[in-house]
């Protein structure tokens, strides 16, 4: 996609998805005069959301990082540049173009509503709460995908010092073909991203309520700006959000844990606050990790040594074949099982990949990072939210787990490498380690011909796709990339 080109929008029906690109404004402002093309797009809108985490976002930081090897006889090219980083603006096939192109087919998709569906509430009035929720879910979905997008194309928050430094174009309008637009600061995309989960917030607040964790809500408005926060340095607000986010989830027990992601479509989690339903969908991260297929990327020896004996997080790092799989030989395999379904589901539309994009977990070490960093910390306050994740872990309660620190310092050690634990594989670790100005250092299993990259190194932050650079005369590309 090219960005000042763009006039995509999906649209859904009960039973299928239907996508039409670069249709005209008529052919929209038809579609968007009935409720029921309001209701579709709105559906098409979650759709394409899941197809930009299934594809590409969610692997990208996680292939980045240092907690993944990529098994190089089997990945293609896409897989393996990246994690040599070896991304140039030229790769029109991978990364650099594709996480582009589908994060701005969402927010197009978003800002389609956001437009073409206002005239609704005069011809609608009786579904007034019904278009506010689906106006609230296009704002928090326009901001998360903002801010990922930043995420992967800008450098972290702290890479200058008043985050000054370019993001992404913030985009909260259907463009004209003469429209200019050009990237905003990180600064600036941040607060945007902000003010939409706050508009967002409103509008939940009187509109018809969600009917599943799998459509967006005001409760992933306020997980998402804990997010935020936390990558922002906001510490007083990131701890304030999480802890507000907290009070209205529980952790998903010990004893479900494992189902949760394996078994997702009878255990959503207790702890889920908006979750892709993979329902009746091919999973890209399944083809990645499933060793009953071909296996791409497996879990490396450093993610593994931070696991104690009895860690249920663990368990999800070895595949043990099930008795059906016949073909399977090796009595167990290294994989991360987050992405590989139960073979015993005989539902095959059921046996899914149900991508975590919010929960409650990270909720917990946002709340502990942030109450260790604040101006007055209060390391036990944190140091009981670490507690609650390693005793449902270890199956114990939280009177039974001690944690050894002498300092904030300690404590946010543990803190870092509970983050890898719970969230491993979840798209988080490279923004992780760039959020904290570390370098990256790889273990002895990797096959990357890059071992080590000292922060803040340009190659950090994807080039922007050339295709955009030729066509958009007003965008500019990331220091480091310029030829």
């Amino acid at each position: 996609m090219v960005l000042a080109l763009s006039a995509t929008v999906s649209l859904s029906s009960c039973e299928s998805f239907l996508e039409v690109p670069t249709i005209g404004k008529s052919t929209i402002e038809t579609f968007f005069a009935e409720l029921d093309g309001l209701r579709a797009a709105g559906r098409g809108l979650h759709r394409t959301l899941a197809e930009f985490y299934d594809d590409e976002y969610v692997r990208y930081p996680e292939i980045m990082g240092d907690m993944v090897d990529v098994v190089r006889l089997n990945a293609n090219e896409q897989i393996t540049r990246i994690y040599d980083y070896l991304s140039v603006p030229a790769d029109d096939a991978g990364f650099p173009r594709n996480v582009w192109r589908k994060g701005y087919d969402v927010i197009s998709n978003a800002n389609n509503i956001l437009y073409y569906g206002e005239p609704l509430y005069e011809s609608f009035a009786q579904n007034k709460k019904e278009i506010d929720m689906i106006f609230a879910q296009a704002l928090f979905i326009r901001a998360l995908v903002t801010f990922d997008l930043c995420q992967v194309y800008g450098h972290s928050y702290i890479y200058t010092p008043d985050a000054s430094h370019l993001g992404v174009p913030v985009v909260t309008w259907v463009p004209g073909f003469e429209d200019v637009i050009a990237r905003s600061t990180v600064a600036q995309t941040y607060a945007q991203v902000l003010k939409d989960c706050d508009d967002a917030i409103a509008l939940f607040a009187i509109a018809q309520q969600p009917e599943s964790v799998y459509y967006a809500s005001a409760l992933a408005c306020k997980a998402l700006k804990a997010r935020v926060y936390l990558h922002k340095g906001d510490w007083e607000n990131a701890a304030k959000m999480a802890e507000e986010v907290m009070g209205e989830i529980t952790l998903t027990p010990h004893d479900k844990y494992i189902d949760m992601f394996r078994d997702a479509a009878s255990v959503v989690g207790e702890e889920t606050i908006f979750r892709i339903n993979g329902y009746d969908l091919s999973s890209s991260m399944n083809a990645l990790c499933d060793p009953s297929r071909i296996i791409k990327v497996e879990p490396a020896k450093k993610l593994h040594s931070l696991f104690e004996s009895g860690d249920i997080r663990a368990d999800l790092l070895t595949y043990i074949p099930e008795s059906m799989e016949s073909t399977m030989t090796q009595p167990s395999y290294n994989a991360f099982c987050k992405y590989c379904a139960y073979k015993r589901i005989t539902d095959e539309r059921n046996r899914r990949t149900d991508l975590f994009i919010l929960r409650g977990s990270e909720m917990y070490l946002i709340h502990a990072e942030a109450l260790c960093r604040k101006s007055s910390p209060d390391l036990a306050r944190a140091a009981e939210d670490i507690k609650a994740l390693q005793a449902r872990a270890m199956g114990k309660t939280v009177e039974e787990i001690t944690l050894t620190y002498k300092d904030a310092d300690e404590l946010l050690k543990i803190i870092e490498d509970e983050r890898v634990r719970e969230l491993n594989m979840e798209g988080h670790r490279l923004f992780d380690i760039t959020r904290l100005g570390h370098n990256l250092e790889r273990g002895a299993s990797t096959t990357s011909t890059m071992k080590s990259l000292a922060w803040p190194d340009y190659r950090f932050a994807l080039p922007i796709c050339q295709t955009e650079m030729d066509t958009n005369e007003s965008m500019k590309q990331n220091d480091g990339y310029v030829n």
